[in-house]
């Protein structure tokens, strides 16, 4: 039997910025991408070692992407107050959490800006829905449990 564990439950958290500081989940995410962790490859080959050599470059903390039932009205999607919407259109930084199903964990926390809202296209017999990318802009904070 497989340990593997299902993604429903998975949650995008916008924080207030107060201290200390409370998050609250974008509604009605469907489907999210954490960020990605990489390293530059650095070629440093030489003749004395007669070999390829290979350092890796610092650290690059890709996007957090995702899609979200569209709710112009919800709070935590509007283009008012604190909305994903308001945000790109004001350019904020905020900090994000994404929580992990079935307890919380892992649990990825990073200052980030909303760079990109993209309204999908209207179809019959689809729910109409926007995709998002937001930029990362300081540390990612990881915790397991």
């Amino acid at each position: 039997m497989s340990d593997a564990q299902s993604g429903t439950g998975i949650l995008l958290k916008a924080g207030d910025g107060e201290d200390p500081e409370s998050f609250v989940a974008v509604a009605e995410i469907v489907a999210l991408k954490p960020p990605q962790l990489s390293r530059n490859e650095i070629e440093v080959s030489n003749h004395n070692e007669g070999a390829d050599a290979k350092i890796l470059g610092m650290l690059r903390r890709g996007q957090v992407t995702g899609t979200a039932n569209w709710l112009p009205l919800d709070p935590t999607q509007s283009s008012d107050g604190e909305g994903i919407l308001a945000d790109i259109r004001n350019n904020v930084k905020r900090n994000w959490r994404i929580e992990v199903p079935p307890n919380g964990f892992p649990r990825w926390t990073m200052a980030a800006r909303v760079q990109m809202f993209d309204v999908q296209e209207f179809s019959v017999d689809a729910a109409q829905q926007f995709a998002f990318a937001l930029t990362i802009d300081g540390a990612i904070t990881m915790e397991n449990s």
